[in-house]
């Protein structure tokens, strides 16, 4: 029998953008996706290889995550 594929979720959330947040409360989402047989495409550490000083870098973050928003299985979406 073959290895059984993960279903990807795509985490979208703001928490990726305070320090605080993304030590404290977005490894619990993380953690609790993976815990329910998930692999979870976290935009955020996705997108740590973009060089941020080099011009063209927000494009570069938007096709990146939208290629991932077309290839995950779903969408989970962190509003508050």
């Amino acid at each position: 029998m073959g290895v059984k594929k993960l279903k990807t979720i795509y985490l979208a959330s703001p928490y990726g953008f305070s320090s605080q947040q993304k030590e404290v409360l977005l490894p619990s989402f993380v953690t609790t996706l993976q815990q329910i047989g998930l692999e979870v495409w976290e935009p955020f550490v996705r997108n740590n290889q973009i060089d941020f000083s080099e011009a063209g870098w927000a494009y570069n973050v938007g096709q990146a995550d939208l290629k991932d928003v077309v290839e995950s299985d779903a969408i989970f979406a962190i509003v508050n």
